[in-house]
């Protein structure tokens, strides 16, 4: 394992391992700023409105979701990798800072700043990959796209112990401050990670034809409808979202039931995050190298979905605050680490077009869009089967499990050179 990724890392120039530097550290301060953002919305949410309108708020970021990646595939060509950064991350410190100090004057501030939670991550993690993909060649990424998992998962770590163990004594809005310093010095490693590019810091990525914001997106989705591999990617990113957003539900129910103070809230969910993270740091460490290279990407995805019937089916026994809060951290825990490194994996043979464009259909769009349709299945479980409707929940996420083990069983070939027999 270790002896692989030292052959990776010597396959690299000097200038290629200083990108690989910042653009890790750059990860690192993503998740980590993230991680202290998270659990603050979620539990200013709760307070708010209760766990019955998080379906609600999945919904409405479908539409939010559709202009922010119109308007990303519309502009990125034009501004630059870095510029579209800087207009990113300054609107994201804007927010974080307003909502800290107005979130109680303003009836709609913690469902609009939920929604923003839902987006901003996604973009801020899509413009960092795509500089890697454009970077980074597959056949030298292998092993190596788990330790920029790593430092990701060891920043969400410690991010999540600011809310985890500041969220009583500072109060959950004051944490939102903390975006300002952290993201300053994003700004600067990403500026730096930039320069090692052949590019610099003028790196954008160059289409053959202009087009609009929806002609952008419908680009996207013709790319994505035109090959059998990218449409197999998609399927995997809706199993893996559509079950998460099935127990995410039920697990703030409990948590809703159980913990009535905001700040204590805040404070359980960030320490239920740092234990999800440390989880996924040590899968990423470890894990990830160990099944990749003895299992291959397919096998490896496959114990995702098993293991997740598996939790699916302890709930429905033992439907207990404890069960639900394991389940949690198992499909947490598998996304942020096997699930993620597997999906890029997938994305490094596609052409530099697909990357950008169907990359980001799929992983802002069609991930978020894949709660709302869970949040529909929600509600008409909720309307139709009233109290009861969670055993119904339950099973429908059980069954979608063993839908994610087919596709995979089936559908899904591992990347590379393998990948041209999809299409």
């Amino acid at each position: 394992m270790f002896t692989a990724l030292k052959t990776e890392l010597s396959s690299f120039s000097f200038q290629q391992r200083l990108f690989i530097l910042f653009a890790m550290l750059s990860g690192f301060l993503i998740s980590a700023e993230y991680a202290i953002i998270r659990p603050v919305s979620n539990s200013l949410f709760l307070t708010a409105y209760g766990s019955s309108a998080l379906p609600f708020a999945w919904i409405a970021a479908v539409p939010l979701n559709l202009l922010i990646v119109a308007l990303y595939n519309q502009y990125l060509p034009r501004v630059g990798c870095f510029k579209m950064f800087v207009w990113v991350a300054s609107l994201a410190i804007g927010i974080q800072l307003f909502s800290s100090f107005y979130i109680h004057q303003f009836t709609s501030l913690p469902f609009l700043f939920y929604l923003w939670k839902e987006v901003y991550i996604m973009l801020m993690f899509q413009q960092l990959w795509s500089v890697i993909h454009m970077t980074v060649a597959f056949k030298q990424a292998r092993y190596l796209y788990g330790l920029f998992f790593a430092l990701g998962a060891f920043g969400a770590t410690l991010g999540s112990m600011v809310p985890g163990f500041l969220a009583v004594k500072m109060g959950s809005e004051s944490l939102l401050i903390a975006t300002l310093p952290i993201y300053l010095l994003l700004g600067l490693c990403y500026y730096c990670a930039l320069k090692q590019t052949k590019e610099g810091t003028t790196l954008r990525f160059y289409e053959e034809k202009k087009h609009t914001s929806i002609e952008a997106f419908v680009h996207g989705v013709k790319l994505i409808a035109s090959s059998r591999y990218l449409l197999v990617i998609l399927l995997l990113v809706i199993f893996m979202q559509f079950s998460s957003t099935l127990i995410d539900f039920q697990f703030n129910r409990f948590l809703e039931a159980k913990i009535r103070d905001t700040d204590l809230r805040t404070q359980y969910t960030g320490r239920i995050l740092s234990l999800v993270h440390t989880i996924t740091l040590s899968f990423q460490l470890f894990g990830s190298f160990l099944f990749i290279h003895y299992l291959g990407v397919k096998k490896t995805h496959l114990l995702i979905p098993l293991l997740l019937c598996i939790n699916g089916l302890a709930f429905q026994c033992f439907p207990l605050f404890g069960v639900i809060s394991f389940a949690y951290i198992s499909i947490k825990s598998s996304d942020f680490s096997l699930f993620t490194i597997l999906k890029e994996l997938l994305y490094n043979p596609l052409k530099p077009d697909e990357k950008f464009r169907a990359k980001a259909v799929i992983d802002v769009f069609a991930h978020r869009s894949s709660k709302a349709l869970a949040s529909l299945l929600i509600l008409g479980l909720q309307a139709l089967f009233g109290l009861q409707f969670t055993s119904y929940l339950n099973w429908g996420g059980i069954a979608l499990f063993l839908l994610w083990m087919g596709t995979v069983l089936f559908f899904l070939k591992e990347p590379g050179a393998k990948a041209a027999a999809l299409d």
